[in-house]
């Protein structure tokens, strides 16, 4: 059987999606890991309310909690960097 699609080169593979500076400060790292997490957590929360008792509900439900702990974590550390208690 023919191959419709051809591959797609290889540098698009080896390339990173995005990519951080160097000079990138770690309280605004985390304040940014922060943010993302707080739209991952979002996101699957109304993807979860609009498709209640679908079949795989449970591995959502499970990205919906390891997000929100994730951020309880990054939000525990920046305010320990900044001296700020919790």
């Amino acid at each position: 059987m023919k191959k419709i699609v051809p591959d797609p080169p290889l540098s698009l593979l080896s390339s990173p999606y995005f990519s951080i500076h160097s000079d990138l400060i770690p309280p605004d790292s985390l304040a940014f890991a922060s943010e993302l997490l707080r739209g991952i957590h979002e996101t699957t929360d109304e993807f979860c309310r609009a498709h209640a008792n679908e079949p795989g509900q449970g591995m959502l439900v499970n990205v919906l909690l390891s997000a929100e702990m994730a951020r309880a974590l990054v939000e525990h550390a920046l305010s320990k960097l900044q001296g700020v208690k919790p």
